[in-house]
């Protein structure tokens, strides 16, 4: 009995640890969404930089992207030596210097190096999350736990896309201090996060080195592709309603917190949707997110705006856990970290390089067409196209996964 108890005090304490990380996981997710969170005023920014075009003032989101890049190797390099606890503190110190300096400055160029430390910060912090999810969790808790950081990202994304917006509608520069929401992050982190110091792997001499696996660079190349498309709805939505002249920097901010609000709702069902669409799951994801842009790109009203934002949020909070948990699955677990951290590269890669190949396409394709509605159009063509494809191999994999079934 008495073994029993110990045993038993034993477990729950090992819950109460895991509760208290999955908290401080969570209070740290809430900023990987972070580089969005001045889009709500990309319009208003771009009216006080008159001769800046464009492409150049969504670079206040792409430059960050492609900091994140390098900072995502660097950092999984660094896991091997340094305690993620301490990363993830140096990360959201970065978050806090690089996305609230810039409310203090006028020069463009001198913004955008904050912004650029921005980037570090957010790189740090996405790499060590998800590999704290990979490391500690297992099976179906990890696909909730992974669910649930995504449901963390929208939850900050929404507040801080809301928030900068409507501090942006006050001034522009105002906007940069939504980067504050840091604060909190860095409180959870310091007193839920365990301190443990990184355990180096011992590899014996004859066991044949980890590979990505060719699957793995699959799941790699289609975040890319989906994020060229995927940041179209970031780095144009705040221009489109401007263009439409249906609302201000604040509106646009309240665009944004409903698409954040729908990923927080997916990312909290993403578990049971997973279980029960399976193989079809990311189908689902990327024909709900064309719809949502198609619904954007013709809405003629703010309330259509809002519907095809919900739906977008809910789409992406489908796609991106699907996108992460088939690259980590199709490598053995020695190779997670690193395959987490190629996969964060993709994204960040495409969504620097999203303005840069989206922006001439839909120049070239909006012959009398606005070029911000042309944006979501080709988008919505190029997410649509992936979605077909991945039903058509998601009813194959599935046909194929029945007989094994009956067998048992």
């Amino acid at each position: 009995m008495f073994k029993l108890n110990i045993n038993n005090a034993a477990e729950r304490g090992k819950m109460q640890n895991k509760q208290k990380l999955k908290i401080g996981i969570y209070s740290a997710a809430i900023l990987m969404m972070g580089v969005i969170g001045v889009a709500g005023s990309l319009s208003t920014i771009g009216a006080n930089f008159p001769d800046l075009n464009q492409t150049m003032i969504t670079s206040l989101i792409s430059i960050p992207c492609l900091i994140i890049i390098p900072v995502t190797l660097i950092t999984g390099k660094l896991m091997e030596s340094v305690a993620k606890k301490v990363l993830l503190i140096i990360g959201i110190l970065a978050f806090l210097f690089g996305g609230i300096i810039p409310g203090l400055m006028t020069d463009f160029t001198m913004i955008l190096i904050m912004r650029g430390i921005l980037g570090i910060g957010i790189g740090i912090i996405q790499v060590t999350c998800s590999a704290l999810v990979a490391e500690n969790f297992e099976g179906a808790e990890r696909e909730k736990v992974q669910g649930n950081m995504t449901s963390a990202q929208m939850l900050g994304c929404g507040a801080m896309v809301f928030i900068g917006g409507w501090l942006g509608s006050i001034a522009w520069n105002i906007g940069f201090y939504v980067h504050f929401i840091g604060i909190i992050s860095l409180m959870g982190v310091i007193a839920l996060v365990p301190f443990k110091k990184p355990e180096k792997s011992v590899v014996s001499k004859n066991s044949e080195k980890v590979k990505i696996t060719t699957q793995a660079w699959g799941w790699i190349g289609l975040m890319f592709i989906f994020f060229i498309g995927g940041q179209i709805y970031s780095n144009s939505l705040s221009f489109l309603i401007n263009d439409y002249q249906l609302g201000t920097a604040a509106t646009a901010g309240l665009g944004l917190a409903f698409f954040a609000f729908g990923g927080f709702v997916m990312g909290m069902l993403f578990g049971k949707l997973a279980n029960t669409a399976k193989s079809l799951t990311f189908a689902i994801g990327l024909l709900l997110l064309s719809g949502s842009y198609l619904l954007v790109a013709f809405a003629g009203s703010m309330t259509m705006i809002y519907a095809g934002s919900l739906i977008c949020g809910i789409a992406f909070s489908i796609c991106m856990p699907a996108l992460f948990i088939g690259a980590a699955s199709s490598v053995e677990p020695l190779a997670v970290g690193m395959v987490v951290a190629i996969a964060t590269c993709s994204l960040n890669l495409a969504m620097f390089l999203s303005p840069y190949v989206v922006n001439p396409i839909a120049a070239m394709l909006g012959q009398g067409v606005n070029n911000n509605q042309m944006a979501f159009i080709f988008g919505a063509a190029l997410i649509g196209a992936m979605g077909i494809i991945a039903l058509i191999w998601g009813f194959l994999k599935s046909r194929r996964e029945i007989p094994e079934i009956e067998m048992k």
